[in-house]
């Protein structure tokens, strides 16, 4: 569990940006489309944060340790990003990725998104619920000395880091969510990441998708 919170704290720093979006063509088929960027060990481009990598086979790895998955990716990319882009001044080399991944049933999503991913599926409608963990006290007592260095001192940098979720669907759908902001074909939410830490009542997002 640590390793989502890291993932989180890793945020906070303004270096490190990940977005998700997912277009539903239809209640069995669409499309996620994903894109990260992350620090890279000094001698390669290998990913600093290990269940985000840099590479196609390794993320080809990652989606098809899930059985019955049958999701295809494409359009993959990789790129260091040059030194005019970044002024951090923690991690001094980044790459960005992003890769789409086509599925024909959206349940083959579940185990390969960040946080937890869950779906029911009824005629003419899909209920999606979404989980994410946040950092308690008990987590923090848990966690070894190293850890509880890394949570205390990254925590208080804490600004307006965020991810962003986008959900596309057809636009004489209905949709409704618990959060998030809701337009014509559209549903966009962004994690704050301060609340998500802090306050349990942020970790779950639910919405739900009636096609006609």
């Amino acid at each position: 569990m640590f390793r989502f919170f890291l993932f989180l704290l890793l945020f906070c720093y303004g270096c490190f940006e990940y977005e998700e979006t997912i277009l539903f063509r239809k209640m069995s088929s669409g499309t996620v489309e994903i894109s990260y960027t992350v620090p890279l060990k000094k001698d390669s481009k290998e990913s600093l944060i290990k269940f985000l990598p840099t590479s196609k086979e390794e993320i080809l790895t990652s989606v098809k340790k899930k059985s019955n998955n049958n999701l295809q990716v494409r359009d993959f990319t990789f790129r260091e990003l040059e030194k005019s882009e970044t002024t951090d001044m923690y991690f001094k080399r980044k790459g960005k990725v992003s890769y789409k991944l086509d599925f024909e049933d959206p349940v083959h999503l579940e185990g390969v998104l960040i946080g937890t991913f869950s779906i029911k599926q009824k005629p003419r409608s899909l209920t999606v619920k979404r989980d994410f963990p946040n950092l308690t006290d008990n987590a923090i007592l848990d966690s070894s000395a190293g850890e509880k260095k890394i949570i205390s001192e990254t925590s208080r940098l804490l600004r307006e880091g965020k991810i962003q979720f986008k959900v596309l669907f057809p636009k004489d759908s209905e949709c409704s969510s618990n959060r998030g902001f809701i337009g014509l074909g559209n549903l966009v939410y962004q994690i704050p990441l301060q609340e998500t830490l802090e306050n349990p009542d942020t970790k779950t997002w639910e919405y739900k998708i009636r096609f006609f």
